[in-house]
């Protein structure tokens, strides 16, 4: 299966469990795939068939956009390197979660989740600490239960204290014992701390007109996050809104930028916006509002721009 079939196969699926989702077709060239939203959970996707292909860079813009919709970014893959991914198994790249198409498939259709995620040494599981507690307290001794794992003393104190075990001593204890130890893993909450890769404007190049506009949004209060290998080159932001924010002239090549914007901002119940140097009469390109770069100068306060957006948006 080739990576445009594995985004074709990955989004059917999402869309037949119930998801709304992004049209892949906008979205190439792009940090990521798909977005899908299912009431409130929100996924913004990766898919490769090569998961070692991605680079940190590139998952900067993935990463900012999760964060600001409060979604979960998530990397779908068949392969790392030269090895298959294996099913039911949570990889990581970047802080970012990775399994495969058929995990996903087991998540959402079949109600089933992972139970072993992979780390620095091989495979691992999180146990049930309570139960095995409750089994020393029914008198068996760290001893005991750190000889039938493999482990140390030590190592099975850990394991109390909420620390993965490695798979092969998981198995071992639960087959001793004869009672279940391995807890599933929600890999759409998974507690890492994903890649921070936010851009800087001190620190990126930036054409002057979008640095001014970002610059006279900065001081009306708006917090603005470049984004990379984005359709749009910001996310413009206060405490009531998200603004998917584009800058560019009016021409061909903006369209398709407008059209993937509008897109996700209907699916996201959020707001898009494009500046530009001139809209030559028309308030707004494929559902995108439109803004001229000089009627951004005459406006100081951030709910004018709102209600522009929302008036040029219904047109």
């Amino acid at each position: 299966m080739n990576r445009d079939e594995l985004v074709k196969d990955v989004r059917n699926m999402l869309v037949k469990t119930g998801f709304s989702s992004s049209d892949p077709s906008f979205l190439q060239h792009a940090g990521f795939d798909l977005v899908a939203r299912r009431d409130r959970l929100i996924m913004i996707l990766k898919i490769l068939t090569n998961v070692d292909s991605v680079d940190r860079q590139g998952m900067a813009s993935m990463v900012a956009l999760a964060r600001a919709v409060e979604g979960t970014p998530i990397i779908i893959g068949l392969k790392m390197a030269s090895a298959a991914m294996e099913d039911g198994v949570v990889y990581s790249r970047y802080g970012i979660p990775a399994f495969t198409r058929n995990t996903l498939f087991d998540l959402f259709v079949e109600g089933v989740p992972p139970m072993v995620y992979s780390a620095p040494g091989g495979l691992y599981v999180r146990l049930d600490s309570d139960v095995l507690r409750e089994m020393r307290e029914k008198g068996m001794s760290l001893g005991e239960l750190a000889e039938v794992a493999g482990v140390s003393r030590r190592t099975i104190q850990m394991y109390e204290d909420g620390m993965g075990a490695k798979l092969e001593a998981a198995i071992r204890l639960e087959e001793h014992l004869g009672i279940e130890l391995i807890n599933p893993i929600d890999p759409l909450s998974i507690s890492q701390k994903y890649y921070e890769g936010s851009l800087d404007m001190d620190g990126a190049v930036v054409p002057d007109m979008m640095k001014a506009i970002f610059e006279q949004l900065h001081d009306m209060g708006y917090s603005v996050q470049l984004t990379n290998r984005c359709p749009f080159d910001a996310l413009t932001s206060d405490r009531r809104n998200l603004l998917f924010t584009g800058v560019g002239q009016l021409d061909s090549h903006i369209k398709r930028r407008a059209r993937v914007m509008a897109n996700i901002s209907k699916l996201l119940e959020r707001k898009s916006v494009f500046f530009v140097e001139r809209r030559k009469g028309r308030v707004s390109l494929e559902g995108t509002p439109l803004i001229e770069y000089s009627e951004l100068g005459t406006i100081h306060e951030k709910k004018k721009i709102i209600q522009i957006i929302d008036d040029r948006g219904s047109d």
